[in-house]
């Protein structure tokens, strides 16, 4: 079986889509989602029902999960928000029917699952914390002291893929969906072969010309939003 695994969409409609495309091009029978599919960008909704809709997806919570969260009842944390990471947690308070929301809340923080017999972590920052950081230059003690009795261990929340081992399980970070942060406007992915134990990272070109006009148009003061979509890639 090919499973896909993802994280880091960021209300990021265009760069779903296309990842979206090329999974069900490779035959992907299974999607589990690390999290973090709100904030940032502007299509939380289109994001949120693909996956409530979705009968072979399985999906963990991110931190902007979280700090959505503490935004709905509590503006002065919404706006300091807004100024760290502009308006898309307040576009999720804008589209969001409560039907969104509670989906949202029941999303477990990790989770592990059993698929053609391996045992498979799913965590967004780390198997310790939501909103640890295990970027590429992580210590090998770090990853030495993980307690780990899985065959895979996946994470997200650095937006930069990358594989490790750890005995005998293997601990990887498939990148961002949404916002990459190694070569913009390439959607990362991987693709777990079950019958091999194969891992596939996938890099997928999106559309980010409307990305970065609505950036512009909604979040001037946050050049990040649109900048970030160019890193490294002249194509863009």
């Amino acid at each position: 079986m090919k499973v896909a695994v993802l994280s880091d969409i960021h209300a990021n409609k265009e760069a779903l889509k296309a990842v979206i495309n090329d999974l069900e091009k490779n035959k992907c029978e299974q999607i589990l989602v690390l999290g973090d599919l709100v904030g940032y960008y502007y299509w939380p909704k289109e994001v949120i029902e693909y996956f409530m809709r979705s009968n072979k997806s399985t999906v963990i919570r991110g931190n902007h999960e979280d700090l959505f969260s503490r935004c709905i009842d509590n503006p002065v944390f919404a706006e300091s928000c807004y100024q760290k990471y502009g308006s898309g947690l307040n576009i999720c308070l804008q589209q969001l029917s409560t039907e969104h929301v509670n989906w949202l809340s029941l999303l477990p923080e990790s989770k592990v699952v059993n698929i053609d017999g391996l045992t498979i972590g799913l965590y967004h920052g780390s198997e310790k914390t939501i909103d640890e950081y295990l970027y590429p230059d992580v210590s090998r003690e770090r990853i030495e002291a993980m307690d780990l009795t899985l065959d895979f261990a996946f994470f997200g929340h650095t937006h930069y893929p990358v594989v490790f081992t750890k005995g005998n399980a293997i601990v990887a970070n498939p990148g961002s969906v949404g916002q990459p942060r190694d070569v913009g406007s390439l959607a990362s992915y991987i693709i777990l072969n079950t019958k091999n134990k194969a891992l596939s990272f996938k890099r997928i070109p999106f559309d980010s010309h409307v990305i970065c006009e609505k950036a512009q148009e909604i979040d001037p003061s946050t050049p990040y939003l649109h900048e970030i979509m160019k890193r490294n890639n002249t194509n863009v």
